[in-house]
C-alpha cells in the first residue's frame, strides 16, 4: 500500500440551496417501477397492484404529485376531429376520465428512476458548502452541510456574490460521500468562511486507490481514484530526482555499496510529486535495484560472490555452479565473464576479513595436490 499526504486549504461559503439527495428507500419508488412494467400507469392500476386500501382518489393525487416533480406526464391521445372549417385534422388530448382520473407515463426522468431503483428526495435551507481547488478532483463541491442559523446573524463574515465555480453546479449531479446530490437553485449571495486547513490523501492497494480529504482526522469527502497501486509506484518514481531511474526497465540504477546488495528495497522519497502535486515524504516497498553501469555491476558481484560463500568447494565445477546462480540477477541487465575461482581468490585476498572464504576456494588446490 502507498499512503501520499499533503496539507489542503478547503474554502467554506454558507449558502442557501434547493438541493435533491438521491435515495433508495422511498416508497414512490416501487410506483415507478409499477409504470415501468406497464408502459403507463392511472389510480385504478395502482390502487389494483400496489396500494388497496387507498381510495381512487388519493391514488390519483399521489399520481399528480409525482408529475408535478417531472417523474411523470399526463398521456396524450392522438384524436381525430372537424375543426370549424369542416377540415379534418389530428390533435392531442389528455386521457381522462369522467372524474378529473388521469393516465400517466414515465418522463425520462421517470425512466431512469425505475431503473436505477432510486427517486430525488428535495430540501431547501442553509448550507455550509465546502470547496477544494485541487486538480486531483474531477468537482469542485466536495460537501454541503446543512445549518440552522441565519446567514444575517454571522458577524464576522462578509456578504459576497456567490463565486461562478459554486453557481456552476446548478443543475448538476454531484458525488458526495457515495451520494448522489442534485442542486437545483443556488442563492446568488453568500457569505465566506474561514478555510478548513485539511489534509489530502491517496491511498492505494492492489483492490483499489481512495481519495480523501479530512479536517481534523475527520472525513470530510472520500471518492474512488483513477489509478492503482503500480501505476501510482511508477510515476512517484518516474518523477524524482533523488535518484536515478530507468522507466524502461522500471529499476533505480544504483552505484555499488557494499553493505547494501539488495536487489529489491525499500526508498523513502523526500519530496514526491504526482500530477503536478508535491506530497509529503513518502516509503516504497518492493523497488527495483541494479548496477547503474558494467563496473559497479562486476563490483556487485564479487561482492556477493564474497559474502555467499558458506561451503567448501570440492571441483571447480561446483564453484561454478555456485558463482552463475549468484550472477543471475546482474546477469540479466549485463554481460562480461564470470569471475573465475582463481580471479575471486585473488580478488578477496585484500580483504582483512577473507581467510575462511578464501580458504574454501583453495580446498579444491589441497585435494588435487
Amino acid at each position: 500500500m502507498i499512503t501520499l499526504r499533503k496539507n489542503e486549504q478547503v474554502e467554506i461559503y454558507q449558502v442557501e440551496l434547493a438541493l435533491k439527495e438521491k435515495t433508495k428507500q422511498s416508497p414512490f419508488i416501487s410506483v415507478l417501477i409499477l409504470a415501468q412494467e406497464q408502459g403507463e400507469i392511472t389510480a385504478e392500476s395502482l390502487q389494483e397492484n400496489l396500494l388497496p386500501t387507498l381510495p381512487i382518489r388519493a391514488c390519483n393525487n399521489l399520481l399528480q404529485r409525482l408529475a408535478q416533480q417531472n417523474y411523470l406526464s399526463k398521456k396524450r391521445n392522438q384524436v381525430f376531429r372537424n375543426d370549424i372549417l369542416g377540415h379534418s385534422r389530428f390533435g392531442n388530448e389528455q386521457e381522462e376520465d369522467n372524474y378529473g382520473v388521469s393516465t400517466f407515463e414515465l418522463t425520462e426522468i421517470g425512466e431512469q428512476s425505475a431503473i436505477d431503483k432510486s427517486f430525488w428526495i428535495g430540501e431547501k435551507g442553509i448550507y455550509n458548502v465546502y470547496v477544494s481547488h485541487s486538480n486531483l478532483l474531477n468537482q469542485q463541491i466536495i460537501r454541503t452541510e446543512k445549518v440552522e442559523r441565519n446567514l444575517e446573524d454571522d458577524r464576522q463574515s462578509n456578504r459576497q456574490y456567490t463565486p461562478d465555480y459554486i453557481l456552476d453546479y446548478q443543475n448538476q449531479i454531484l458525488n458526495i460521500n457515495k451520494k448522489e446530490i442534485r442542486i437545483e437553485e443556488i442563492e446568488s449571495k453568500c457569505f465566506q468562511l474561514n478555510p478548513a486547513d485539511c489534509s489530502l490523501e491517496i491511498q492505494a492497494t492492489n483492490d483499489e486507490t481512495l481519495l480523501k480529504i479530512l479536517k481534523a482526522n475527520q472525513g470530510l469527502f472520500q471518492t474512488s481514484f483513477e489509478t492503482n497501486e503500480t501505476e501510482l509506484k511508477e510515476e512517484l518514481l518516474t518523477n524524482t530526482n533523488e535518484f536515478e531511474y530507468d522507466e524502461n526497465k522500471k529499476v533505480v540504477l544504483s552505484e555499488f555499496n557494499q553493505d547494501n546488495l539488495s536487489f529489491n528495497r525499500k526508498v523513502k522519497l523526500k519530496n514526491p510529486y504526482f500530477q503536478d502535486n508535491q506530497f509529503n515524504s513518502v516509503e516504497i516497498e518492493n523497488v527495483a535495484f541494479i548496477p547503474s553501469d558494467m563496473q559497479n555491476a562486476e563490483l556487485w558481484l564479487n561482492e556477493i560472490l564474497f559474502k555467499g560463500i558458506d561451503k567448501y568447494f570440492l571441483d571447480e565445477s561446483s564453484f561454478n555452479e555456485f558463482a552463475t546462480d549468484k550472477a543471475k540477477p546482474i546477469f540479466e541487465h549485463y554481460t562480461f565473464p564470470l569471475p573465475t575461482r582463481k580471479l575471486l581468490k585473488q580478488t578477496i585476498a585484500k580483504k582483512e576479513n577473507a581467510f575462511y572464504q578464501i580458504a574454501k576456494l583453495e580446498t579444491i588446490d589441497y585435494l588435487n595436490y
